[in-house]
C-alpha cells in the first residue's frame, strides 16, 4: 500500500468577500479601458476633437487635433478634471502637449494644480495675469518645479499645430495691464480653425472685450458661450457677427449663479443656435474632419 504524505502546501481561500471586490475592481478597468479605446478608435485619424468637459461651475476643455497634438484648454474647479481625462486617454498616457490658462479664476484653474502633478505638460500659455491666491500661487509653484516653458500669449499670437489654427483674440497688452480690477476680461479668447470647421472659445470674456474683438472673428460654427452663459457675455453685437450654428455652455447643475442666464438662451434661440449644456447634457463632444463640425452630448463613463 503506497502510503501518501500531507501536502506541504497550503491552498489559500480567498474569502467570498474579497473575490467580489476584485472581480468589480476588474469589471470597472475592463469596462473603462473599452470606454476609452471606444473614444480612440471611433474616429479617423484626420478627426479633429474638442471635448467640453461636464466638470461643474467651470470650464474644461480638451483639444486632440489631427496631428495628435493634446491641449487642454482651463482645467475646472477641482481635481476631477483628472477623471475626466481618464475617459479620453490612454491609461499609459502621462502626456499632455500644452495647456491653456485663459484667466487666473479658480473655476478655470485649480485642476491644474492635479494636472501638471499627474500629466508631463510640454507648454503652458497664459496672460501672465496672477491671481494673489493660494491657488494662483500653488500652480505657479508646480510649473516652475516641473520646469514647464511658459509663453505669454496677446492678441495675434498662435499656439502652433499643423493642421489646426489656434489664433488668440484677446487680450491686448491694454487689457492685460488692467485686469487686476477686471480678470475676466482679460481672459484668451481663441478662435480655431480646421479645414470648413471654425469654433470660437471665449473663456469668461464679457461684452466689454467682446466690442474690442468681435469684427475679427466672422462668422464661425461653434460659439463655447462666454462666462458659462452670464448675462454680462455673449452680446447681441458679437452674435450679430458670428451668428454660430452651434452654442455650447459650460455650467454646473442649479449653480448659484443662475446660468445660463434667460436673457442669453433667448439670445440664442432667436439666432436659432443649437444649444447643448454641460449641466443638463454631461460632456460634449465636438468632432470635424475639416468640413462641417458634428456636435453631440456624449457623456463619459465617470
Amino acid at each position: 500500500m503506497i502510503e501518501r504524505k500531507p501536502s506541504k502546501h497550503k491552498t489559500i481561500r480567498i474569502p467570498k468577500q474579497t473575490r467580489v471586490t476584485i472581480f468589480a475592481v476588474l469589471f470597472i478597468v475592463i469596462v473603462a479601458f473599452g470606454s476609452v479605446a471606444q473614444n480612440r478608435f471611433l474616429f479617423s485619424p484626420n478627426t479633429l476633437r474638442v471635448w467640453f468637459f461636464d466638470i461643474g461651475q467651470g470650464d474644461g476643455m480638451m483639444i486632440e487635433t489631427p496631428s495628435g497634438k493634446q491641449i487642454l484648454v482651463d482645467a475646472g474647479p477641482d481635481a476631477s478634471i483628472l477623471t475626466k481625462l481618464g475617459g479620453v486617454l490612454w491609461p499609459w498616457d502621462r502626456t499632455i502637449d500644452a495647456i491653456v490658462l485663459t484667466h487666473p479664476d479658480a473655476d478655470h484653474v485649480t485642476g491644474f494644480i492635479s494636472v501638471l502633478k499627474r500629466y508631463r505638460v510640454g507648454h503652458v500659455y497664459e496672460t501672465g495675469v496672477i491671481a494673489n491666491t493660494l491657488i494662483g500661487a500653488e500652480i505657479e509653484k508646480a510649473i516652475r518645479e516641473e520646469h514647464v516653458p511658459v509663453t505669454m500669449v496677446r492678441a495675434g499670437d498662435l499656439i502652433p499645430d499643423t493642421h489646426v489654427k489656434l489664433e488668440t483674440l484677446w487680450p491686448s497688452n491694454e487689457a492685460v495691464v488692467h485686469a487686476k480690477n477686471d480678470r475676466n476680461n482679460s481672459s484668451i479668447v481663441i478662435r480655431l480653425t480646421y479645414g470648413d470647421t471654425t469654433a470660437l472659445l471665449t473663456g469668461d470674456a464679457e461684452e466689454p472685450s467682446e466690442k474690442q474683438f468681435y469684427l475679427r472673428v466672422g462668422p464661425i460654427d461653434v460659439l463655447k458661450v462666454g462666462h458659462h452663459g452670464s448675462a454680462t457675455a455673449t452680446s447681441q453685437n458679437l452674435l450679430d457677427v458670428i451668428r454660430p450654428q452651434i452654442a455650447i455652455i459650460s455650467a454646473g447643475v442649479q449653480n448659484k449663479y443662475g446660468h445660463p442666464h434667460p436673457l442669453i438662451l433667448d439670445r440664442l434661440i432667436k439666432i436659432h443656435s443649437r444649444i447643448f449644456r454641460t449641466d443638463t447634457q454631461g460632456d460634449i463632444l465636438m468632432t470635424s474632419d475639416g468640413g462641417e463640425p458634428i456636435v453631440r452630448a456624449h457623456p463619459l463613463l465617470f
